[in-house]
């Protein structure tokens, strides 16, 4: 059964997808992962790093294939990033009412920030969003799904030759991946654009990056806690 599954998927299909498949299946499973983790006395905090440190060993697995990573930014190339970044952050913080999937104050848990394990793993949230989520987003629905709605043969597509179609199709499934869709459609094809624009996967990676991590320095020092 298991090889199977394997083999419906090509070799390079399978280094994008299960790392991003992966983290999803045990978000899913987060409330009974957190209940066996209190069940051992080690309590719930650890789920998020579970999640981390998988789709890290799959990305691991992988890593000679992801020949999308070879070609790095330019200097200018990289500012443009970080713009980008800011702008999918602010684009992300507006209030948007809950019909777009806008967010209420009191919304959202705050993490406990009491001791030195309690730093540990809010670190471990902030380190595991800001830098492992964007690579296995941007494989997943920029390098293999993007290109994939493009053409079968989605290693041979350059992103500079991909569709407005596959641009929107794969932004708009990127949106409904997350709550505040709105933002997120917004937020998809500002990194396609990227992709598609300067063909360099550690462009959109980057600002998915920064996106991440000024979006987690707001929570925290903000206590804006409803956009974890």
């Amino acid at each position: 059964m298991f090889p199977r599954l394997l083999s419906f998927f090509t070799l390079h299909e399978r280094a994008r997808i299960y790392p991003f498949i992966g983290f999803i299946l045990l978000l899913a499973c987060e409330p009974l992962l957190a209940s066996g983790l209190t069940w051992l006395g080690l309590g719930a905090q650890p789920t998020y790093l579970l999640r981390t440190l998988a789709a890290v060993a799959l990305l691991l697995y992988y890593h000679r294939h992801y020949v999308e990573f070879s070609l790095t930014p330019t200097f200018q190339q990289a500012v443009i990033a970080i713009l980008s970044g800011l702008l999918v952050f602010v684009i992300w913080i507006f209030p948007y009412p809950e019909w777009m999937g806008g967010y209420s104050a009191g919304d959202g848990k705050a993490m406990p920030m009491h001791n030195a394990i309690d730093i540990f793993w809010l670190v471990c949230r902030w380190a595991g969003s800001a830098l492992v989520v964007p690579i296995i987003e941007e494989l997943f629905w920029r390098s293999y799904l993007m290109r994939r709605l493009e053409h079968s043969e989605f290693m041979s597509v350059s992103p500079a030759h991909v569709g407005t179609y596959a641009v929107v199709v794969s932004s708009v499934l990127f949106a409904i991946e997350h709550q505040l869709w709105l933002a997120g459609l917004l937020a998809g094809l500002v990194y396609a654009w990227l992709y598609r624009r300067f063909q360099v996967l550690w462009i959109p990676v980057l600002a998915h990056m920064i996106t991440n991590a000024v979006l987690g320095a707001w929570v925290v020092f903000g206590g804006h806690w409803q956009y974890w």
